[in-house]
């Protein structure tokens, strides 16, 4: 092969490396760079609760009415069932269990099965693509956060008063070994409206168990004391309203969304409301629960953290760079050939051949 031939091989391929580096950069990673259409992943919980025992209120058998610091975990499974291009469908399901080593160990508590349609770049919920009826209307991050998480406030959802709060941001951290992104929320007792969440506790009070469940209500004296007279008049079933408040920090890597870490208060009440008659009762708390991320789970999460970061990393810097530094090499290779002045061959000088015994 001659040298103005590898001349053009050289910059033909550089030429490519160079283009491929920007497709890397530009169409590749772009593409990567949105929830993953094969996610299905499970992290744990651990804290404590205070919890009606919705069994004995049902029958009474003279158990606790309420469990009270109760140890326990939750399991939180997320799953992406469908894909249209940067639409997913989202199944996410939690279950709180007592936990290991308790008397009613392994019980389940509560839980949630929730179904999302969200933007697979900014988390964001959007409409229903899908023929799954359970997704609800939703507004802003309803299940994480986004893939290059600013520096900035994010709107979120609440489920229980299916409305939106404000995820507020409250600086860097390290968490884990890693330097995280901080958000908080909370929110004061909204009425709840979901109808998953209040499928989980009763939707009233038998007035039959009010007298024996009246030092656990916190009735007013003047109530327990005008019990007698009050009780003909209510109805068999005493209705119940509940509210929902909280407050939560989440630590998120910023360079995948991925959540590091969770530390979250949840609280739910009861309210009596039974209509026509006006009873000043103080909502009473049947759920309030402390949680965290378990060691185990903080460690999966950083280890999904580094593991997408790296291939973020790999297309948006490091391969474009290697790239455009061996295709930028090939092409100032292709051009020196292509410039060089060929080799000159140098002829010998003539001379003469004298005979033998000659002077010359």
């Amino acid at each position: 092969m001659t040298s103005k031939w590898t001349a053009r091989l050289l910059m033909g391929v550089g030429i490519l490396a160079i283009a491929a580096g920007f497709i890397v950069k530009f169409v590749v990673v772009p593409a990567l760079a949105k929830l993953p259409d094969d996610v299905d992943s499970t992290r744990t919980y651990e804290g404590t609760v205070d919890i009606l025992n919705r069994t004995e209120l049902a029958n009474p058998t003279g158990a606790p009415l309420f469990f009270n610091d109760l140890p326990v975990i939750s399991d939180r499974t997320v799953e992406v069932l469908e894909t249209d291009g940067d639409k997913a469908l989202v199944r996410d399901e939690a279950n709180l269990l007592a936990a290991p080593g308790t008397p009613i160990e392994g019980t389940r508590l509560t839980g949630s099965v929730d179904y999302y349609a969200v933007d697979r770049v900014t988390m964001e919920s959007i409409d229903n693509f899908t023929d799954e009826t359970r997704v609800l209307p939703r507004e802003g991050l309803v299940m994480g956060f986004p893939i290059d998480t600013e520096a900035r406030d994010y709107v979120g959802w609440n489920g229980d008063p299916a409305e939106t709060v404000m995820l507020e941001y409250a600086g860097q951290e390290e968490r884990a070994g890693r330097t995280t992104y901080v958000f908080t929320a909370e929110s004061g007792p909204r009425p709840i409206v979901d109808e998953g969440t209040l499928g989980e506790f009763p939707s009233s009070l038998p007035k039959a168990a009010v007298p024996t469940l009246a030092p656990a209500l916190n009735l007013p004296d003047e109530i327990l004391g005008a019990l007698d007279v009050l009780l003909p008049l209510l109805p068999d079933e005493l209705p119940l309203e509940y509210t929902y408040e909280f407050s939560a920090r989440y630590w998120v890597d910023p360079d995948t969304g991925v959540l590091i870490d969770i530390e979250k208060n949840d609280v739910r009440k009861a309210v009596l409301a039974v209509p026509g008659v006006p009873l000043e009762i103080d909502p009473v708390v049947v759920y309030n629960l402390n949680y965290t991320s378990t060691g185990e789970s903080i460690e999966a999460a950083v280890d999904d953290a580094e593991d997408y970061g790296g291939q973020l990393r790999l297309g948006r810097t490091t391969g474009p760079i290697g790239l455009w530094v061996l295709g930028g090499a090939l092409v100032l290779a292709g051009l020196y050939l292509a410039m060089r002045r060929p080799p000159q061959t140098i002829s010998a000088p003539p001379h003469e051949v004298g005979t033998p015994g000659s002077d010359g």
